[in-house]
């Protein structure tokens, strides 16, 4: 039985994500100052309208016909300051990997992102039109012709294109359509077996199910436990006041829709805090992992002191005094949500949050980032499914396969693993596509700047990843 329905978890937790990284960062001076790049609206059109893109290019180590890391951005305005929370590509492992082979790194801002908006309308429809797959590759395309043109030296080196997330997904879908232009890709965590309704949507959280029990069968079974009672304590409309007492909540929750948008908050930090674990104070300021959780979790007395657990790691009393549920404007200032539900709706529909029975929080029914119905009401588009997105952008698991020089980097705390692609058979060429997990890495930990403390497993990871590049670049 499904004790929630679907309700829309995202808006309310990215503000309580805000309030402690905007509490928490110490942003450094950007090293290298952006520029900006006039780019088509239309790429396959013959108006002739542009826009100004905001770009940055880190070239101190480049020599001629040395390798350029192309850095693909995703869904956030990362390019125009230098925060732990944006981990723009000065804060990746990509200017150490330059440095080492001789090579340049270069990343684009995402149309309609940042400073790069692509339209003044105010009519969503009219506002977003250009925002297509299509138009975001031939961004790409068009700005590596630029840097290949421009910049001396740069004109035979060879791009490998880089990102995490949906930026792994556009890294993939960007290698898979243009292989002439991006000659390698490691796609970081791409989502691509979760696009809309489809059967895998339930693997996002089996992953997540699997990082607790495999740490400890103990913790798993009180943090189930403890889920459960606070499931049962939600059919109670009388218990309002005592929820939200016992959970520090900064309103009281009034409906039993408001207390499905709690449950969605608790259920989504707990993912966050594997997903987000990395050993690194400027991509995991709060220093959540699920270790932590765990012994928690043993020593605990109460089940309601596991549930907050889920809530303080991430969200330090000191720093956030109440939990805000019901809040439906994110506080992030890197985060858009305009553009990156319109492009949900189009071409990236992610459903992810699909909670099966049997797993540590309660069951739910599936959420997709932007609903079918927002999308045809808001944005008059109806949602691609797995088969369509696969089909027209070549990235089915036969075209995937076939295709050379991809590193598929996923790891074991994260989530988004779970609804990846599957491993590939083994092949004895250097240049085949393969696909690597990390032990006990966070989402795209990898791609992260090299940190004194990091995992050992991440260590090795990108070396497996940098000494597989110098072999496609023919270096060996």
């Amino acid at each position: 039985m499904r004790l929630f329905a679907a309700e829309t978890w995202l808006p309310a937790l990215l503000a309580l994500q805000a309030n402690v990284v905007n509490a928490q960062a110490n942003s450094p001076n950007c090293t290298t100052k952006t520029q900006f790049f006039t780019q088509l609206v239309e790429h396959n059109s013959t108006a002739n309208g542009t826009f100004q893109q905001q770009y940055q290019i880190l070239k101190s180590h480049f020599k001629p016909g040395g390798p350029i890391f192309y850095y693909q951005q995703a869904e956030t305005g990362t390019l125009p300051v230098c925060t732990p929370s944006n981990l723009l590509q000065e804060r990746t492992i990509y200017p150490e990997w330059a440095e080492e082979i001789v090579g340049m790194v270069i990343s684009l801002e995402h149309r309609f992102f940042g400073l790069s908006d692509a339209s003044n309308a105010t009519d969503p429809v009219e506002k977003y039109r250009s925002l297509t797959l299509e138009n975001v590759m031939l961004d790409a395309v068009t700005f590596i012709s630029h840097v290949k043109h421009t910049i001396p030296g740069a004109n035979e080196s060879k791009v490998i294109v880089s990102g995490g997330s949906y930026g792994g997904f556009l890294t993939t879908v960007i290698k898979m359509n243009y292989p002439e232009v991006f000659f390698g890709a490691v796609p970081y965590a791409p989502p691509l077996r979760s696009i809309g309704a489809n059967y895998q949507n339930l693997r996002r959280y089996d992953w997540f199910n699997w990082v607790y029990w495999d740490l400890s069968a103990a913790a798993a079974s009180k943090m189930r436990d403890a889920f459960t009672l606070l499931a049962k304590r939600f059919e109670n409309l009388g218990e309002v006041e005592d929820i939200a007492k016992d959970l520090n909540l900064c309103t009281v929750p009034k409906t039993a829709a408001g207390l499905q948008l709690v449950m969605g908050v608790i259920a989504t930090n707990a993912e966050l805090i594997p997903l987000l674990s990395f050993s690194s104070p400027d991509a995991n300021p709060y220093g959540a992992t699920p270790q932590k959780l765990v012994n928690i979790t043993l020593s605990a007395k109460r089940p309601i002191d596991i549930v907050n657990a889920t809530l303080t790691l991430r969200n330090p009393p000191e720093l956030v005094p109440c939990i805000a549920w019901d809040t439906n404007q994110s506080a992030e200032a890197t985060l858009q949500k305009a553009p990156f539900n319109h492009l949900t709706c189009n071409y990236f529909p992610l459903s992810v949050n699909e909670i099966p029975e049997g797993n540590i929080l309660p069951p739910t029914s599936v959420q997709t980032e932007t609903d079918p119905m927002t999308c045809e009401t808001l944005y008059k588009l109806i949602p691609p499914t797995q088969a369509e997105v696969e089909a027209k952008w070549h990235i089915s698991r036969a075209d995937l396969i076939q295709a050379p020089r991809i590193i598929f980097a996923y790891a074991e705390n994260d989530p988004t693993s779970g609804v990846g692609i599957h491993p590939f058979p083994p092949s004895p060429y250097r240049n085949a596509s393969r696909w690597v997990m990390t032990s006990l890495a966070a989402h795209g930990e990898e791609s992260i700047a090299s940190f004194e403390g990091d995992k050992p497993s991440v260590v090795h990871a990108r070396r497996v990843q940098l000494e597989t590049i110098k072999e496609w670049l023919g270096l060996y």
